[in-house]
């Protein structure tokens, strides 16, 4: 049960929420001290020869992580440069998630730390039978929890008005990753190796554009993050980078620009570097603050960056796996990512996204043992506080989904 303080802390984060609401979204997860960018690592206790955490630290660590849940592992597009969040291509066949655990599981965080943020993605969350029958426990579930920042990660293709309409109210953020709004550009980008016939893919990008006009006329837009992850040769040029930005400031969108990060070491000549993206941003009408990182410095980690775009406010994001300065903080910034089993009987975290590491959480959540809970989400940080990222080039996945005739 709540307390006194707890319920005022409570209406106090509503509150401010409803004064992110006015312009303010693009900015809530950019760290800065003084109103300055800063390097994470900084503030890294691996840096101080630590690879523990107190029961002080491990908790504080919970009013910056979010918790990330893969709802399902299966999706409708296949990307080039698709992550799949860390695990192999071939659990995109895997089972989804049960959502008693997922709430479950959020809930134990939400009442025993200072949880402020979760986020919903996959392979695509909305196929999730969820969404698909139209039962939206998850959805309603979120209304219990006003102080809690949720969000979604979707390609958009299956994100209806139906599911939109019911995200719109207890979401604080819609994330809808495009890459391209021509076609061709954007087959090219979600179609490794002409997995989907072409026909189908027409058909996917019209359904795309349909939501998107949809979304446009529910009074949202702040909500809204328009992802793109720019690769060299397929969509950094001028035409596509102005494209996203004018679709954005008409539809009052947030724009989202994610660096490439290869699957392979083979791909690491699509990498468009912050310097170079800047400029090209600049020369397009952007703005980004003197103090803006305009390198890829593995010693130094500044993993997002606002800019504006005339009135409209857009993000810069950077993973950075493999870099030293990345590696050291990994531990205090990246998502805490839990994804179903591939048998579907429970639920695990991967810590790191480029190596197999897991932590079975399921019989913890069978036997509903919340202090097992907590313990294992202190190992898997603790695990990221042994850097074990450091060095690695590419991520681990299958050499049959190699595709190195990108452009």
């Amino acid at each position: 049960m709540l307390s006194k303080n707890n319920s005022q802390k409570k209406a106090k984060i509503k509150k401010n929420d409803e004064q992110l609401s006015a312009g303010e979204e693009a900015a809530a997860t950019i760290r800065k001290k003084n109103g300055k960018y800063y390097d994470l690592s900084k503030a890294s206790l691996v840096n101080k020869g630590l690879i523990k955490l107190n029961d002080r630290q491990f908790l504080d660590l919970f009013k910056n992580l979010r918790l990330r849940f893969d709802l399902t592992t299966q999706c409708n597009a296949w990307c080039v440069f698709c992550s799949n969040e860390g695990s192999n291509y071939t659990s995109k066949r895997g089972r989804e998630a049960k959502i008693e655990d997922v709430i479950y599981l959020s809930e134990v965080l939400i009442k025993n730390t200072p949880l402020k943020s979760i986020d919903f993605s996959g392979g695509e969350p909305t196929i999730h039978s969820d969404f698909t029958k139209g039962e939206f426990k998850l959805a309603k579930w979120t209304k219990k929890y006003p102080q809690i920042r949720f969000s979604i990660h979707s390609n958009g293709i299956t994100l209806t008005p139906a599911i939109v309409d019911r995200l719109k109210g207890s979401f604080s953020r819609i994330g809808i990753s495009i890459h391209s709004l021509n076609f061709a550009t954007w087959n090219k980008i979600t179609n490794l190796n002409n997995f989907y016939p072409l026909a189908a893919q027409k058909i996917k990008f019209s359904r795309l554009l349909d939501n998107l006009k949809y979304i446009a006329k529910q009074n949202i837009g702040d909500k809204i993050f328009i992802k793109s992850v720019v690769m060299r040769g397929l969509n950094d040029s001028p035409e596509e980078l102005s494209a996203i930005l004018k679709f954005c400031e008409k539809n009052n969108f947030h724009p989202k620009f994610l660096e490439f990060e290869p699957q392979y070491p083979e791909h690491e000549k699509f990498i468009v570097g912050r310097r170079e993206l800047f400029a090209k941003l600049e020369r397009l009408g952007c703005h980004f603050s003197a103090d803006a990182p305009r390198h890829n410095d593995p010693n130094r980690y500044i993993p997002g960056v606002n800019f504006s775009y005339h009135n409209q406010k857009g993000l810069h994001s950077i993973f950075g796996c493999g870099d030293k300065a990345a590696c050291e903080s990994c531990y205090l910034f990246l998502c805490m990512f839990v994804k179903p089993l591939e048998g579907g009987r429970g639920l695990y975290l991967k810590p790191c996204p480029p190596l197999d590491t897991r932590f079975d959480l399921s019989w913890a959540l069978a036997k509903k043992d919340q202090k097992q809970i907590l313990d294992i989400f202190k190992m898997s940080r603790e695990y990221l506080m042994m850097t074990p990222g450091i060095g690695i080039k590419g991520w681990n996945k299958e050499e049959k989904y190699l595709n190195t005739n990108l452009c």
